[in-house]
């Protein structure tokens, strides 16, 4: 009695020790599921923050360029009665940004600075 005794009890021991394993397993796997959920779901919501920052933007700038259109084609005189000037198209001043550097920009992307910048930040800098 004491072999069956002695085999029940490996057998106990080895049952626990497999049912701890796939404890674990199952724990460790739903704690990575977990975490994936959560950065998707940051992730889509960092998504929509920076989409809506640019339609804020762009419908900002196409006001503008409405606005400015606008003012190009009114022909009517100034306050002090006379035609606005004329302008020349090609006579536009050329704007130059010398403050832009591709390989910081790059960087701050390789680096993984964009997800720790605030959405108004990451406009600015753009």
């Amino acid at each position: 009695m004491s072999q069956t005794t002695e085999k029940a009890s490996r057998f106990t021991r080895f049952g626990a020790w497999v049912a701890e394993l796939v404890l674990v397993l199952v724990s460790v796997n739903a704690a990575f599921w977990l975490n994936n959920y959560q950065q998707h779901r940051q992730d889509a919501q960092r998504r929509d923050q920076i989409l809506a920052s640019l339609e804020q933007d762009s419908s900002r700038e196409w006001r503008a360029e409405k606005l400015t259109a606008r003012k190009k084609n009114d022909k009517r005189p100034n306050s002090d009665g006379r035609a606005p000037p004329v302008k020349c198209r090609r006579c536009t001043p050329l704007f130059f940004t010398t403050y832009y550097s591709p390989g910081d920009i790059a960087t701050l992307l390789q680096s993984g600075g964009v997800e720790l910048l605030e959405v108004k930040t990451l406009m600015d800098l753009r």
